[in-house]
């Protein structure tokens, strides 16, 4: 039971390899979205998404969350306000799941593939990683806050609902 609580924290620590931390993320989950917010100044202002451009967050996410580049990540199915997505398991090739939702600026998600059930539950309790996404022009940012403060982030180009049309 507790090997899977193991590689997940192996899983989340080697995301973490990346970019310092700027300062430090300890504060509880239910703080972190307003202080991650008013740290990244007002491009971090949540914006009503397009249901593609959630989807391009979820993946991004969760992505970040378990260490694979946004493009790797699929989306399976989108239910109210509730990505799945989907990505190839690096150590036997079958396929990962999480359930992923934005709340103001932040990414939630759940894991479900994990043996124990009351291990698929939603990543928003004090320390869990805390997930946030801005966008800037083209440009999607997510940034991860691990509990022992360490910060990573990511950017990708993603197509914006005015260059679309």
């Amino acid at each position: 039971m507790r090997a899977p609580v193991a590689l997940l924290i192996g899983a989340l620590a080697l995301a973490a390899c990346g970019e310092p931390a700027s300062e430090p993320a300890d504060a509880p989950a239910a703080v972190a979205p307003a202080a991650s917010q008013a740290a990244a100044g007002p491009s971090a202002t949540p914006v009503t998404l397009s249901e593609a451009m959630m989807a391009d967050v979820c993946r991004a996410g969760v992505g970040a969350v378990y260490g694979q580049p946004g493009a790797d990540v699929t989306v399976l199915n989108r239910a109210g306000g509730v990505i799945t997505v989907g990505w190839r398991a690096p150590v036997d090739g079958g396929q990962l799941t999480a359930e992923c939702r934005i709340d103001g600026n932040r990414v939630l998600w759940r894991p479900l593939d994990r043996p124990v059930a009351g291990e698929n539950r939603w990543m928003d309790q004090p320390g869990d990683p805390v997930v946030t996404y801005s966008l800037d022009g083209s440009t999607l940012t997510v940034s991860q806050s691990l509990p022992d403060g360490t910060t990573t982030t990511t950017a990708e180009a993603v197509t914006t609902e005015e260059e679309a049309r």
